[in-house]
């Protein structure tokens, strides 16, 4: 018995598209800022969600990262996918936070 192919592929082609995201002009100047900005992106999700937001020296936001989607009531992050989103971004610091299914967000500096 002989496999013969069943698609083939003539050409694989790969980008990399900068696009504008919409939180790249936004400035953390206070704890109220970053919880904002948090609330904007995992406020209304229905697991717990470990967010890294990447700052460069202005405390502009340079990345936002989802470390880790977890369970109903958990979200267990190892600090190695925190540190490797915050060095790619080159970032001069970060700020992680998460919430809570009952919509209660917790910052954590």
């Amino acid at each position: 018995m002989e496999l013969t192919p069943i698609f083939e592929v003539v050409r694989i082609k790969q980008e990399i598209r900068e696009t504008v995201e919409p939180f790249a002009a936004f400035q953390i100047r206070k704890p109220e800022d970053a919880r904002e900005l948090a609330a904007a992106q995992i406020a209304n999700e229905d697991r717990e969600v470990f967010l890294v937001m990447m700052l460069n020296t202005k405390n502009h936001v340079v990345g936002l990262h989802r470390a880790h989607v977890g369970s109903l009531n958990a979200s267990v992050v190892h600090p190695r996918d925190v540190l490797k989103c915050a060095i790619l971004n080159n970032a001069a610091s970060l700020i992680v936070s998460h919430q809570h299914r009952r919509k209660d967000m917790f910052l954590f500096y």
